[in-house]
């Protein structure tokens, strides 16, 4: 798939200046034009140039769901910045990491989150800048950054003949090791993808997003805000989830998008619908992330007149496939077929293709996708081989060549469509004076994702509620164990390593 546009930015651009009136944006306060989205965003990259940032320098955006998100992130990638997306409920522990990690030369938070922002980058010995986004999208430095920007600090400034191969998004995913891998993609790689899901899903520019995911995830930031953005349709962000505001914002506004996690499907399906609630607008509703069961898939169609599709994807790839089979009921389960252009295949534990119906790992062939982990060479020869990326997901493909998903070989905890890393859990657990050992995994909820459980052996005085308070100072609440539990030991094996089949 060929774009003449070689960046999002360049792209968007296109779309504003012959859309200047349309409308992009609808939140509770105020409407955003597509020029006053684009004019915002030529502000925030002002800000970002004058202090030196520029081509290559990672910049954090920390922002709820909302048209100064829209605008900020755009303004980021106007500059040449590489985008990295921090979720708006990181606690100081986790921003000190991935500010490190990212070496962000900036960081831009909306007003509410400065002080929290503030506190981290106290602790750090070259915090980067602090920009403060207001509620309208104007920006400012609020405080400079601590030492000099340079080149070094650059992930690859290709000049404009190159533009396409500049890197856009910078995000992180763990394996089964729990050590992050730095992921990079490029516009290219995004515009690519976007045209694809934008083709899959017949999406043009009277379509109107939902966008309640949250756009720090690769699912509310890729597949609804950038693809509203993409297509020249309308947004409407959701700064926080809740049902009833969402069926009426859904009513209102005559919906005709919603891609989602399985949790939002699951508790719209399980709600007494008060008032008048009509999703008849409602042409694209999918779930990612995690799996949506069809139990509440059937009872999602049954009160709201549509069943929801499943979709597959991932940081590295972007997405895979999606389940548009008609009749829509058929094969609930199933994350359908591979995109235009994507190839999927399941292979045995010798590494060769499985035949139809036989359980093995999924394996992706994507021209959207990356083909290695940034400065990991590990990891790469792992994951990536002869073009094809190694998910860890388990799953079957059948003779018409529909993909179920099955399980999946990582300890990666799925909370709500966040990945959870368990090791992170069990050292913000392990701070805590009472706590000897812990141990964290994932525990099936009713929604059909996992809850954070945690077992632990004590060596002082240590309740329920003493964790679950130490946890919410030191990390995101989405991360704090839903279920916990005491043993005088934990299985181990005859080397000392616990074994966490038998927890």
């Amino acid at each position: 798939m060929s774009h003449e546009c070689r960046s999002f930015a360049e792209h968007f651009d296109k779309l504003a200046d012959g859309h200047a009136e349309r409308l992009a944006v609808r939140e509770q306060e105020r409407d955003w034009r597509y020029a006053d989205v684009q004019a915002r965003s030529f502000g925030a990259a002002e800000t970002l140039r004058e202090p030196g940032i520029g081509a290559g320098h990672a910049v954090a955006l920390m922002a709820p769901n909302s048209g100064a998100f829209v605008s900020s992130f755009i303004g980021i990638a106007r500059a040449g910045g590489v985008i990295a997306p921090f979720n708006v409920r990181y606690q100081q522990q986790e921003l000190v990491y991935y500010l490190q990690q990212t070496r962000a030369v900036a960081i831009m938070a909306t007003s509410d989150l400065v002080p929290v922002v503030t506190e981290a980058l106290e602790v750090l010995d070259d915090p980067p800048c602090l920009v403060e986004i207001e509620a309208d999208g104007s920006c400012r430095v609020v405080r400079p950054r601590g030492g000099a920007i340079d080149d070094l600090a650059a992930w690859g400034a290709p000049d404009t003949a190159t533009l396409g191969t500049a890197p856009l998004l910078l995000q992180y995913t763990s394996g089964s090791t729990g050590a992050p891998k730095r992921i990079i993609r490029t516009n290219r790689m995004l515009l690519d993808e976007l045209g694809r899901l934008s083709t899959a899903f017949g999406l043009g520019e009277d379509d109107r997003f939902l966008g309640a995911a949250p756009f720090s995830h690769v699912n509310g930031l890729v597949r609804t805000m950038m693809t509203s953005m993409y297509v020249g349709g309308t947004l409407y962000p959701v700064p926080a989830f809740g049902r009833r505001p969402v069926l009426e914002l859904m009513t209102r506004e005559r919906i005709t998008y919603f891609g989602a996690v399985p949790y939002m499907f699951a508790i719209l399906a399980r709600s007494p619908i008060r008032g008048q609630v009509d999703l008849s607008s409602l042409r694209v509703a999918f779930s990612a992330s995690a799996p949506l069961l069809p139990d509440d898939n059937r009872l999602f169609a049954e009160k709201y007149g549509t069943f929801v599709r499943q979709l597959y994807g991932s940081t590295e790839t972007g997405t895979i496939s999606v389940n548009l089979q008609e009749p829509a009921d058929e094969r609930l389960e199933s994350v359908g077929l591979p995109l235009e252009g994507i190839r999927v295949e399941i292979r045995g534990e010798d590494g060769q293709p499985a035949a139809a119906g036989v359980e093995g790992e999924v394996a992706i062939a994507s021209p959207h996708a990356i083909t290695a982990y940034d400065g990991n060479p590990e990891a790469t020869a792992a994951s990536f081989h002869d073009g094809f990326y190694l998910s860890g997901d388990l799953g079957v493909m059948d003779a018409d060549g529909y993909l179920t998903l099955t399980g999946r070989k990582k300890f990666l905890i799925n909370r709500g469509g966040f990945k959870v890393n368990p090791h992170e859990v069990e050292k913000a657990i392990l701070s805590y004076p009472g706590v000897a050992e812990v141990v964290v995994l994932g525990a099936l909820s009713t929604f059909g994702d996992e809850v954070v459980r945690c077992i632990i052996v004590r060596d002082g005085p240590c309740t329920e509620d003493e964790i679950v308070e130490h946890c919410r100072t030191r990390i995101a609440d989405y991360k704090v164990p839903s279920l916990i539990e005491f043993r005088d030991e934990l299985p181990k094996s005859p080397a000392g390593k616990i074994l966490r089949s038998e927890l």
